[in-house]
């Protein structure tokens, strides 16, 4: 996914701001709005910080004077370890994930682009990207079978810091909603699937992307075909932000009214927060909740080294998705790769530490936080 040949740039929308109608119809034209400097890289950034404290509490990335730069120690893990929850789970009990959401540039952004009465669904997600973990990166995929309810669902991706392509920036297929729902398949990375993408799609449209800066704003809707670049970086992790909205009055599912993987309560990522206003905000909000059409059940085996072991269960139709013995084998292997380019960034950051022990290693080769 990183080849630049293979990519187009993105077109930038940000001159489209002020102009409800233009924002709607180049959403509708292109599957997807680029927007710079939307919100205020100081908030993102802050974000940021709080973030890598919590990454670092988990011994996931250095600290000290680096802290912000997400220099990765500890071995990938993803949505399938021990080590993911608790971390991720306290990721989620940051009052400023959730508040950024709710910011004043980006609501009236969504207004534009969805309707005045757009709203962030309660489900907040984070992603967590490791260096040189390219196997797990997000696969091409489009939202509305994860989230299904309203068609009119609009997603906002944020990169939490500066994001080039070379750090795993997100990509769309432009053009892609127009094809409607996709079939899936078994994928490892987040969500187990990824779209099946048609051969007369793939010699038609054309995959975007550019290099994001704190700040920006990526918007699509639930039927545009996107993925995650590979984070070929030797050091630094990816953070990033999803956030969806969509119009009161539409269904929704009850997944999305819930913290994200169901781990945690309300009460308890609310536990500290100073501003009330943030919690359950949706309880008098105008929407319908409807059924959540099949049902993806992972079962992890904390005991075994494969954090990507995982059984497929309790799907219907287009989502009946099984483990084959070839699934099983490609897993294994995928767990030796990372387990060896860990060991070797492990190496490269000890030698670094050796014969540089006075260098800022804020900024080690190949940074680009």
């Amino acid at each position: 996914m990183n080849n630049d040949w293979a990519f187009l740039p993105m077109r930038s929308s940000t001159g489209l701001l002020g102009d409800p109608a233009a924002l709607q119809r180049r959403l509708e034209k292109d599957g997807y709005l680029w927007l710079e400097q939307v919100l205020d890289p100081h908030k993102v950034r802050a974000l940021r910080h709080h973030m890598c404290a919590v990454l670092n509490e988990h011994g996931w990335i250095a600290g000290g004077e680096f802290l912000d730069d997400a220099v990765a120690i500890g071995r990938p893990v993803d949505e399938g370890h021990d080590e993911f929850a608790a971390c991720y789970d306290d990721v989620q009990r940051l009052e400023d994930l959730h508040a950024l959401a709710h910011d004043p540039a980006l609501l009236d952004l969504m207004h534009q682009v969805v309707g005045p009465t757009a709203f962030p669904h309660p489900l907040k997600v984070a992603r967590l990207a490791f260096p040189s973990n390219y196997e797990v990166s997000t696969p091409p995929h489009q939202d509305y079978p994860n989230n299904q309810g309203t068609p009119s669902l609009t997603a906002a991706w944020i990169p939490v810091g500066d994001c080039p392509r070379e750090l795993g920036a997100l990509a769309v297929l432009r053009g892609s909603h127009k094809n409607g729902v996709l079939d899936l398949e078994i994928h490892p990375g987040p969500g187990n699937r990824q779209a099946v993408i048609p051969r007369e799609m793939q010699e038609k449209l054309r995959w975007v992307t550019t290099d994001f800066q704190a700040g920006d704003v990526l918007l699509f809707t639930s039927h545009t075909v996107h993925a995650a670049l590979h984070n070929a970086t030797e050091f630094n992790m990816r953070l990033s932000v999803d956030f969806r909205y969509q119009p009161e009055g539409e269904p929704l599912t009850d997944l999305v009214l819930e913290p994200h993987f169901g781990r945690l309560t309300w009460p308890d990522i609310y536990a500290g927060w100073t501003r009330h206003d943030l919690r359950y905000y949706w309880a008098d909000l105008d929407f319908d909740v409807v059924p959540f059409e099949g049902h993806a059940a992972r079962a992890w085996d904390a005991d075994t080294s494969t954090g990507l072991k995982a059984e497929m269960g309790g799907m219907q139709g287009n989502d009946a998705l099984a483990l084959t013995d070839a699934d099983w084998r490609t897993i294994l292997t995928v767990e030796q790769r990372i387990a060896h380019r860990h060991q070797r960034r492990v190496q490269r950051i000890a030698e670094l530490g050796r014969h540089h022990a006075d260098a800022d290693l804020s900024h080690p080769p190949d940074s680009t936080s």
